[in-house]
């Protein structure tokens, strides 16, 4: 009985985590994406080179999904070189494939409350230049 409570307050007490960063390409977008995330908050950066240009910013994480290795995540962008998207939230999957070559969606951005969150959502993932570790 012991061990059973203990191990479960030892499994309860260690937080979901997301860390790591990345280079996906869709078409003639490449977004560069770096995440630090513990339990259901955190930050990710953004650096989109496409065909409008470069644009890039920070998003305060307050959603946190994780499945398996899959992490879905979003938040609202804080900072952003372009000031529109200032208060838009952003959704992202992650996919950790270990040793393997890990996935990722680009992040999509919407006004908060019109689109979905790290609870739902169908996203296309693409193959990683980089490393993220999801727990």
């Amino acid at each position: 009985m012991f061990r059973a409570s203990f191990l479960t307050v030892a499994l309860a007490s260690i937080a979901a985590s997301v860390n790591g960063s990345g280079t996906v390409t869709f078409g003639s977008s490449v977004e560069h994406i770096s995440v630090s995330v513990s339990g259901s908050s955190g930050r990710a950066t953004f650096q989109d080179r496409a065909a409008g240009g470069n644009v890039n910013g920070q998003i305060a994480i307050n959603c946190v999904n994780i499945a398996g290795n899959t992490a879905t995540l979003s938040g609202l962008v804080t900072h952003s070189n372009k000031k529109s998207m200032i208060g838009q939230e952003g959704v992202f999957r992650i996919v950790d494939n270990g040793r393997r070559t890990d996935m990722a969606s680009i992040i999509n951005f919407h006004q908060p409350g019109t689109s979905t969150d790290c609870n739902a959502g169908e996203f296309d993932v693409a193959p990683v230049k980089g490393d993220f570790t999801v727990r």
